[in-house]
């Protein structure tokens, strides 16, 4: 205890005193406190599984082991706000200022590092012809009909365009304003579901919140060549 508090005021001191009483009597250890503290939401579990689906989401608390923590946000709010953007879009007036969401992030622990697993969802600044015609689009393959992969990498993984028009919107909207998807799987070194099948299921997910018009099957592998 340094000086200053050895130079407490008795008033004080008999105050912090009885603090620290009712501290203890609480019924609160500080095992209980963190025990509660890693309490898996399951909102958060419920939502994450909207995402993910369920099955993919038990096999990541596999993975993911200690400190599994699935974070959600509002798949009404991202689904509301996303509509309206479309909606609002117009080609003559496009600034391509989007919004992104991620609809769920998880976390965990492996071999003591933090891992995680993060959804990324938005409109596309780029348009379907971008993806298919001239010199950019070789960075693109198409794995399924108006989808496609980006085969650069970034910090959210390998983003998946696709056609997905909604109600409401101008037209032309789901092909000059496409989905994208991403998956970022970070640090996690058991495979029980592959990155892979994360991300097919959150294009699949979303495209039914949305109600986009475009549903093709989207196959399996899509990060494999």
């Amino acid at each position: 205890m340094n000086d200053t508090r050895r130079r407490l005021p008795g008033i004080a001191a008999v105050a912090l005193a009885a603090a620290l009483v009712l501290t203890g009597c609480s019924g609160e250890g500080d095992g209980e406190r963190e025990g509660r503290a890693e309490a898996v939401s399951p909102a958060a579990l419920k939502n994450c599984g909207q995402v993910f689906g369920e099955r993919n989401v038990e096999a990541l608390r596999t993975d993911l082991g200690e400190g599994f923590q699935p974070h959600d946000r509002s798949l009404t709010e991202m689904k509301e706000r996303m509509l309206a953007e479309a909606q609002a879009w117009n080609p003559d007036t496009d600034k391509l200022s989007r919004t992104t969401f991620r609809p769920c992030q998880i976390e965990g622990r492996v071999d003591g590092k933090e891992a995680w697993v993060n959804a990324k969802v938005g409109w596309s600044t780029y348009d379907v012809t971008f993806v298919t015609d001239g010199k950019h689009a070789r960075d693109f393959r198409e794995v399924a009909k108006g989808v496609y992969l980006d085969s650069r990498e970034g910090l959210d993984g390998y983003p998946l365009i696709m056609s997905c028009t909604v109600p409401g919107t101008r037209a032309g909207q789901g092909e000059e304003l496409p989905l994208q998807v991403s998956v970022a799987d970070t640090d996690r070194t058991d495979r029980s579901v592959s990155t892979d099948r994360l991300l097919k299921s959150l294009a699949e997910s979303t495209r039914a919140l949305l109600g986009c018009a475009e549903k093709p099957p989207i196959p399996d592998g899509l990060l494999r060549r």
